[in-house]
């Protein structure tokens, strides 16, 4: 032997099937973390073009600027991006809660709306007077004209914080093309229309000639003090500053957002599921390594005693250890990598390749194919971390096998004796399975390798379930889900519904819940009071006063982190929430305005409440805007008490899994059509929000599905090792009588037990995990309902594959000759 290094590879030779194993789990660990490496790119990206899509590829919008200043920005180099345009007005369409925003867009400026731009005929609207529209709002207005046709609209066009009414008139519209349908909007009851270019010049006053610019900036890092320096340049009060937070949270940009302090706990449960999910796969790479290692190096233990009693030190056992797992991570590494490349690309064509483009906001094929490309190409930075992360984790799950080997004394280890054997005194029981109790009985054996294939199932078990309730997190349209309640709005500003109408609508086929909404708008008068009603605050110039009666569960949405004790303080009338009114500015000098803070108690109608938080977001009736003012949310009951009225402003039916949804569309009409109300279905738009997450959840599941089935070969190939490991054992148990049939019962009962085990607490694991997905949403840690489903997928596949890896590799040893499998060496 000239040296340690020609040792370390004729045991590479020697012990072939090892090595191979090894080998494949160094692969399988390189291509799981080239994979996800890979898919971030292309995930993250697709992300940012669902949050596009939804709300405009815009990162912000100043608001009710003059000519001068729209073309300063659009001329101001730290910006990529600018688009001008200009509202002509708002349009209610009579007998719904939408309303029709009319807008002028200037250049390119419809580029960063796509969604709101398609065609379904005709064309778009090139000179003044012209209009297009989708055909679900002409549906809704009555229009059954045609291209070429006149449409006559009652607008109002009014500025932010003025106190002017607004301009109101009516115009008609030529109109040139009908857009395709668009059900976003819905849940801000607004609708978008086009004009074409000097429309508002030609029928606006010009007090109402201003301009909205769309930015994006140059430089991501900077933007929220790019956004800054512009306000202050400008002159942009910060009414005017729109943030597209939908865009801005999918890229991951750093804005200024309305927090409330009630709800915000200072720790990002996001990153902290990024960083457990991320351990969790190199847990179950690592220690899948780990176990071969261990029984690999348990095997030669005789011989590191040998090379001990010649000489040979510690440090050299550590050497050609290393050695080795260099040179098969040498190997298996560039191999890992390439299929990882190979295999991400494939599973994004082909969980987009199924459908049409057109579901994942793609007018063309090529154009979804130009957007894989640039994001999941290999490049360079990305590979280099997953090779690192591949030979780290490899080596740290090697250490601890060479370090056993090292520690065995040389006089132990040349014995063949590499553990006391110590007998427990066991009681006397009747043994029903013989098969089922040996199988226990090995198990418990050799402790260490039981753990360490359990944990290895364990992971992949947990891993699976993580990235399941993980996936869930990409979806940038969650927010606009949230916008609205229930599948349904039902609205009557006059009479309201009362509580007996309430009572059968609940009852209807169908509908498995309805929440309620009541309100009431005060308005003072020119002494800036309101008559019937006794305030301790006094009402600031330009403020109202909104009574709100809410159910537990929304109040429950709107502060998550109220007590119980919160909970009930609220539903028993001694408590509030409170929503201040929005300061205003004109020009340089700031209003004064009411000011409630968490703490205070204050008196509505003789009602003394204390207040138990501040809500950043109003709460709005018909999808209208906020009505600038204070704004007392309180319990259901209590609103009935403070106001006298007990009817309900707005419903909310919600609809039970395979609900007939013409039955529920025919009670409402009726309740309508009886009440002088209105309604609105969010079917549409809920469809809609989900089609645009289609294209994320199928890439999502093409990853999850392939580290799946990594894991699975990873349980195949811990647990084949296992068996092939104890070839003499096998030998000396037929030696002795064990007959086939019950040799093949023994080991199946063990797969099965470290498949059930490893099930179960990898369920809890998993669980756990899910738990944390969820404080990521909600911003805080609660139970959540058991994700039952991917835990019996994982569960299934985890047991089938442990008996698979216990079946193929089992029959062949079991045809050896027995002085063979006795004498066998690898």
């Amino acid at each position: 032997m000239k040296s340690y290094r020609t040792l370390a590879w004729k045991e590479l030779r020697t012990q072939k099937i090892t090595s191979i194993l090894i080998l494949i789990a160094v692969i399988l660990s390189t291509m799981m973390t080239t994979v996800i490496g890979q898919s971030i790119g292309i995930l993250s990206a697709m992300r940012g073009q669902q949050a596009a899509y939804l709300n405009g590829n815009r990162y912000a919008t100043f608001h009710q600027l003059a000519k001068e200043q729209a073309d300063l920005l659009s001329g101001d180099s730290r910006l990529s991006y600018t688009g001008k345009m200009i509202t002509i007005g708002t349009s209610k369409i009579l007998n719904s809660s939408i309303s029709i925003q009319l807008w002028e867009y200037e250049g390119n400026s419809m580029s960063a709306y796509k969604n709101n731009s398609q065609l379904e005929s005709g064309r778009l609207p090139k000179q003044a007077e012209e209009i297009a529209l989708s055909q679900d709002i002409l549906s809704m207005m009555g229009f059954r004209g045609k291209i070429g046709d006149t449409i006559s609209l009652d607008l109002n066009d009014s500025l932010l914080h003025d106190t002017d009414p607004g301009y109101e008139y009516s115009h008609k519209f030529i109109l040139t093309g009908i857009l395709k349908a668009n059900y976003i909007g819905f849940v801000s009851g607004t609708a978008i229309g086009i004009v074409g270019t000097g429309t508002a010049e030609k029928i606006l006053p010009e007090k109402y000639l201003l301009y909205s610019v769309d930015i994006r900036t140059a430089d991501k890092k900077t933007f929220q003090s790019t956004v800054d320096n512009l306000a202050q340049n400008y002159s942009i009060p910060d009414y005017c500053i729109q943030y597209n937070d939908t865009l801005l949270s999918a890229l991951g940009i750093d804005y200024r957002a309305e927090e409330s302090s009630d709800t915000a706990s200072g720790f990002s449960f996001m990153t902290m599921v990024g960083i457990l999910i991320g351990a969790l796969v190199l847990l179950a790479a690592g220690l899948v390594i780990y176990n071969i290692l261990k029984i690999a190096v348990t095997k030669r233990v005789k011989e590191y005693g040998t090379l001990r009693a010649i000489g040979a030190g510690r440090n050299k056992l550590y050497a050609i250890v290393s050695l080795q797992l260099f040179t098969l991570c040498g190997i298996g590494i560039p191999i890992g990598i390439l299929f990882g490349l190979l295999s991400a690309k494939g599973i994004t064509i082909a969980a987009t390749g199924l459908f049409s483009p057109k579901i994942f906001m793609a007018n063309w094929q090529n154009e979804l194919a130009t957007m894989i490309a640039e994001n999941a190409g290999g490049k360079v930075f990305p590979l280099v971390v997953s090779a690192a992360i591949t030979l780290l984790f490899a080596f740290i799950a090697a250490m601890p096998a060479a370090r056993y080997a090292a520690k065995v004394s040389p006089t132990i280890a040349m014995s063949g004796q590499i553990a006391d054997v110590k007998r427990r005194s066991r009681k006397l029981r009747h043994v029903y399975n013989f098969e089922a109790f040996y199988a226990h009985m090995n198990m418990k054996r050799n402790r260490g390798r039981t753990v360490i294939t359990i944990l290895s199932l364990v992971m992949s078990i947990t891993v699976f379930v993580a990235l399941q309730s993980f996936s869930g997190l990409l979806d940038a349209s969650a927010k606009i889900q949230k916008m609205h309640i229930g599948d349904y709005s039902i609205t009557n500003q006059h009479s309201g519904y009362s509580p007996e109408e309430v009572k059968n609508l609940k009852s209807v086929s169908g509908v498995s819940s309805v929440s309620t909404l009541k309100y009431k708008l005060y308005l003072p008068d020119k002494a800036g009071s309101i008559s019937n009603m006794k305030l301790s605050f006094p009402l600031q110039a330009g403020e109202s006063l909104q009574v709100v009666g809410i159910d537990k569960k929304r109040i429950q949405s709107l502060l998550p982190s109220l007590s119980q004790q919160d909970l009930q303080a609220l539903q028993n009338g001694t408590a509030c929430l409170i929503k201040n009114p929005i300061s205003i500015a004109y020009g340089d000098k700031a209003t004064t305005s009411t000011k409630i803070e968490k703490g205070e108690t204050i008196s509505v109608n003789g009602k003394s409440l204390k207040v138990l938080g501040i809500v950043n977001n109003p709460i709005t009736l018909d999808n209208s805007g906020f009505t600038n003012g204070i704004q007392v949310i309180v319990y259901d009951t209590v609103y009935d008490h403070i106001t006298g009225e007990g009817n309900y402003t707005e419903l909310y039916p919600t609809l039970s899994s395979g609900a007939n949804h013409e039955t529920v569309e025919q009670a409402i009409k009726s309740l309508c059509e009886r009440t002088g109300g209105s309604w609105l279905s969010y079917e549409n738009t809920d469809q809609q929000l989900q089609e645009s997450y289609e294209q994320i959840r199928l890439l999502a599941w093409g990853i999850i599905l392939f580290i799946g089935m990594i894991g699975i070969l990873n349980i195949i190939n811990t647990v084949y090792t296992n068996i092939h490991t104890r070839v003499t054992e096998i030998g000396v148990q037929r030696a002795i009588g064990m007959s086939a049939g019950s040799l093949y019962r023994t080991f199946l009962w063990e797969g099965a037990y470290y498949g059930i085990i490893a099930s179960v607490i990898g369920g809890v694991a998993g669980y756990i995990c899910t738990v944390f997905v969820n404080a990521a949403v909600t911003d805080r840690i609660q139970f959540v309902t058991v994700p039952v489903l991917s835990i019996l997928e994982a569960a299934v596949l985890s047991i089938a594959a442990s008996l698979a890896a216990t079946c193929f590799p089992l029959e062949k040893i079991a045809k050896m000759n027995i002085v063979d499998s006795i004498e066998a060496v690898e």
